[in-house]
């Protein structure tokens, strides 16, 4: 496995900045500092430490009638809402839809909070990718919250057990059409899906309803395997025998014509079982993980000493994948693979707050969750909504050849990533979905420069800050660029002493002011660059 060979060059905070943007959302200098003392191997086994269950969403909007306000009967303020009934119990159609709604936002601003709030954990990096490679879609906030909990409760775990806790779960029965699959009217919506997307691939057609990995017929013959479950609640599906396909299912020479047996309940884990006994299951998704973690091409020279290999670790752990993914993230081949993927919209806002120390708002529930809603509006506005993929195959950027992570900035969407995060270091109008919100300057310019060494050189401060910002060295031109944002048509003097002067007089109002302004425009122009959209 030469191209998986460990690392063996230095571990600075160039290598720490490339492994936490790629496992991590929003990678700090205090996280980075704490790597460089850890090490590599000590950094990886930190990445992927076992955290405490998420404590559920809340309700974060008072009681009343006012536009801001919601009368939900399962949960007061700042107490969660997963207890109560999925279709609240109210007087009025429009009252529930208000209340169904407030859980949903809700529910998006606690998927930013776990972001917002995560460390040196790489779980909420996988637990988008498990969202997005087992895409289920719906409207109702607990239907939605369960299908999420599964998902973040087992996003370092058993990818054959998370298939079938997945073909079970209410979320993906009612979006794939699981729970209208009977033996009186078998749908093959699940099924086919189960097999094209989640598990062995479609491979390329060989011939009429037979392609690389799966024929029509094991489609037609999994389905069956399927029947007899139904929602009866937002936990898990609930199987009801005498909708159940009976007898044998014999599946295609695909599956080395095997038979599937009667089983009742549990004939689904039967089935995936099977399917797990090909090997391109493990191919498969180490692909996937591939593209999500590391770049978007797969050639056969990375097939033959990436994919393969990578794939030959997880069957060899029961399709386990942390320990390929630990393989991976030590390798040579990871650390070659840098400035090569465009960053999601998830990525480039938490890069714009978290990386640049805007943390949540800590004076009340109401607060920390607006904050963190308005970043799930910006991002679904930059189309990457958690809960609201464009279709079953999932977001674009992961599948679409031969644009891939391109498809985040085409000519409608960049300018608003620049605007976006712009306006978070500078402040100003933010517009989405037709609705305008005011934002204040929410970066702590002061604080984020706090520990450069001989920040009062504005060649050091620039220079370290683009070490920060884009973990990639800017041109002496960009330098000199630079310089005139912060102080225009002025000499290098002139920052060191007006900076100066300020952090012998903090106190001075005026002179707080005037360097803080700078110190924004400078911050608000390197956002924008294009270096910040890559990582």
């Amino acid at each position: 496995m030469p191209y998986l060979d460990a690392y063996q060059g230095s571990w600075t905070e160039k290598e720490i900045r490339h492994l936490l943007r790629r496992t991590t959302y929003g990678a700090t200098q205090s996280m980075v500092s704490e790597c460089l003392g850890l090490g590599l191997q000590s950094t990886i086994d930190k990445l992927f430490e076992d955290l405490p269950e998420a404590q559920p969403p809340l309700k974060y909007q008072f009681d009343g009638n006012g536009r801001d306000q919601v009368n939900d009967p399962d949960a007061d303020y700042g107490e969660t809402w997963v207890n109560g009934d999925p279709v609240p119990n109210v007087g009025s159609n429009q009252e529930q839809a208000r209340i169904i709604n407030a859980r949903k936002r809700s529910l998006y601003a606690w998927s930013f909070l776990q972001m917002t709030t995560s460390h040196i954990n790489i779980r909420e990096k996988l637990t988008h990718f498990w969202h997005n490679h087992f895409v289920a879609v719906n409207q109702n906030p607990h239907i939605e919250y369960y299908y999420y909990k599964l998902i973040q409760s087992q996003a370092l775990g058993n990818f054959i057990q998370l298939t079938k806790d997945m073909t079970i779960n209410p979320n993906m029965l009612l979006y794939l059409s699981g729970a209208l699959n009977s033996k009186f009217a078998p749908n093959e919506n699940y099924s086919r899906e189960l097999l094209e997307l989640f598990t062995v691939g479609k491979g390329v057609d060989v011939g009429q309803g037979d392609y690389t990995n799966y024929t029509e017929d094991d489609v037609v013959e999994m389905a069956k395997a399927l029947t007899g479950w139904r929602v009866q609640n937002a936990v898990s599906g609930t199987f009801i025998p005498n909708r159940h396909t009976e007898g044998t299912k014999t599946l295609s020479h695909r599956f080395n014509n095997a038979e599937l047996a009667e089983n009742g309940e549990d004939e689904y884990k039967d089935l995936i079982d099977l399917i797990f006994q090909q090997d391109e299951c493990s191919r498969f998704i180490t692909r996937q993980l591939y593209k999500w973690f590391v770049k978007d091409v797969i050639d056969a020279d990375i097939e033959t000493n990436i994919i393969e290999p990578l794939a030959k670790i997880i069957r060899e752990n029961n399709y386990e994948i942390v320990p390929a993914l630990k393989v991976l993230f030590a390798s040579q081949h990871f650390y070659e693979n840098v400035f090569c993927m465009v960053k999601s919209p998830i990525d480039l806002i938490m890069s714009g707050t978290k990386s640049l120390l805007l943390s949540n708002p800590t004076t009340s529930v109401k607060d920390a969750y607006e904050y963190a809603y308005v970043l799930y509006l910006v991002c679904n506005e930059l189309e990457q909504g958690l809960f609201n993929h464009p279709d079953v195959a999932g977001w674009k950027a992961y599948y679409q050849e031969p644009l891939f992570y391109k498809t985040w900035i085409n000519n409608y969407l960049l300018p608003k990533r620049m605007d976006y995060c712009k306006v978070l270091v500078t402040g100003g109008s933010m517009s989405i979905d037709n609705v305008t919100f005011d934002i204040p300057p929410l970066i702590p310019v002061f604080s984020f420069i706090a520990d450069i060494n001989n920040s009062i050189d504005p060649n050091v401060l620039i220079r370290e800050l683009a070490n920060r910002m884009f973990n990639y060295p800017i041109s002496d031109a960009q330098l000199e660029n630079l310089k005139e944002i912060l102080i225009p048509g002025l000499p290098d003097f002139e920052w060191t002493v007006e900076y100066g002067d300020y952090l012998n007089n903090p106190g001075d109002n005026a002179l707080r002011i005037s360097v803080e302004n700078k110190l924004r425009n400078l911050i608000g122009t390197m956002v924008q660059m294009s270096e910040f959209q890559i990582m």
